[in-house]
């Protein structure tokens, strides 16, 4: 089972402009310029950062009473999703880390490319606003959380140096889906205080005097589908039905969904029943036709779910969390619609393995469903 959660804020630190807020602009950016390289027709001085904080606030309230109601599973795994809109002069080899934010901030009204700058707002150098008094903590961490780590200028945020999750990126898109599990449940035990994540590179990456490049994500002001999000993945399939259905055995064979409809609403909850048999029957003489028998998938069935429009996988395959289930009915998919954002257009996309993963197949033609409000 998968359940999507989004951020309530977010905003980009920018070392360069200490006192910049862009709490409301639609691109969160991690950027390193180093000393003596180009930066906007000039040669930089020194080295400069950027950082990412975002929060999904009471999001994390919901997934703790939701785990411990048991409606997700108690291990269940969470990633945190941002999806690339452009990079550019990026190393072969990279690493981008994430932590849980142990000081409290405010999101601004500040857009990157506000004339003059907006400052109401977290800044690299302020948590809250230009104030004194509101600077994000040089010394004295509480809790073993930390700074600036011995960049340029102090500032750009404090966190706990416990909770850290890392990715590492090797000839491939930029685009993050990193495994901050060990943080959210922090969180959830009480033992961070729920500020949100920041979003930084290695500290080796920042302090080195490499140029590094750009990366840009979507935030969640952002007039896209590419909204930034917390998945909470765990393994909810019910196989009890197994002994009941033959499993498919024809190397050709047809699917398709017994009760899929045009349009769901979001804040509910779905059975997805699918039918199997095989497209070309061995022919015997029976009393009733060949297409009402029904047979059932391998166990090693998944499904994924994506957007039509831009063919963005919303739900990835997973081994565990996207398993087809058969009960007394047959397969069916459970899916909680308040995954998805409302009046877009799905589609299901289902993989079925056989003979140990020697045989694939991927079935993705024709199911698709509309999310409404």
């Amino acid at each position: 089972m998968y359940q999507l959660f989004y951020p309530k804020r977010d905003t980009t630190l920018y070392e360069r402009y200490e006192t910049k807020n862009t709490g409301v602009d639609p691109i969160l950016e991690l950027t390193k310029i180093s000393s003596g390289s180009p930066n906007d027709g000039n040669i930089a001085l020194n080295t400069f950062n950027t950082r990412i904080l975002m929060d999904f606030g009471p999001e994390i309230t919901t997934i703790s009473s939701s785990i411990s109601s048991g409606d997700i599973g108690a291990n269940a795994q969470f990633y945190l999703n941002l999806r690339a809109t452009d990079s550019e002069d990026l190393p072969i080899e990279y690493t981008l880390e994430a932590y849980a934010i142990s000081q409290s901030w405010v999101n601004g009204t500040g857009n990157e490319a506000d004339i003059p700058i907006t400052t109401n707002g977290a800044s690299w150098q302020y948590r809250t606003s230009e104030a004194v008094g509101t600077e994000w903590l040089t010394s004295g961490y509480a809790n073993g959380s930390t700074g600036s780590n011995g960049v340029s200028t102090a500032g750009g945020g404090t966190w706990y140096t416990g909770s850290g999750a890392s990715q590492t990126f090797n000839y491939e898109a930029p685009d993050i889906r990193m495994n901050v599990t060990d943080i959210v449940r922090e969180w959830v035990s009480g033992s961070f205080a729920n500020n949100g994540f920041i979003v930084k590179r290695s500290e080796s990456e920042e302090q080195s005097g490499e140029p590094l490049g750009s990366l840009k994500f979507f935030g969640k002001d952002t007039h896209t589908i590419y909204v930034p999000r917390l998945e909470a993945a765990w393994d909810n399939s019910n196989l009890s039905g197994t002994g009941s259905y033959t499993e498919i055995s024809s190397e050709s064979y047809v699917l398709n969904f017994k009760n899929i409809r045009k349009e769901y609403f979001a804040d509910g909850r779905a059975k997805f029943r699918i039918a199997v048999r095989p497209e070309f029957p061995s022919k015997s003489y029976v009393t009733s036709s060949f297409y009402l028998t029904e047979n059932r998938l391998p166990t090693s069935s998944f499904y994924s779910v994506k957007d039509t429009v831009t063919n963005e996988t919303i739900i990835p395959y997973d081994t565990s969390a996207t398993r087809i289930s058969c009960d007394a009915n047959g397969n069916y998919i459970d899916l909680r619609l308040n995954t998805f954002q409302p009046e877009r257009y799905y589609k299901f996309a289902l993989k079925v393995e056989r003979s140990g993963g020697d045989d694939v197949q991927i079935h993705d033609d024709g199911f698709y469903f509309k999310v409404t409000r």
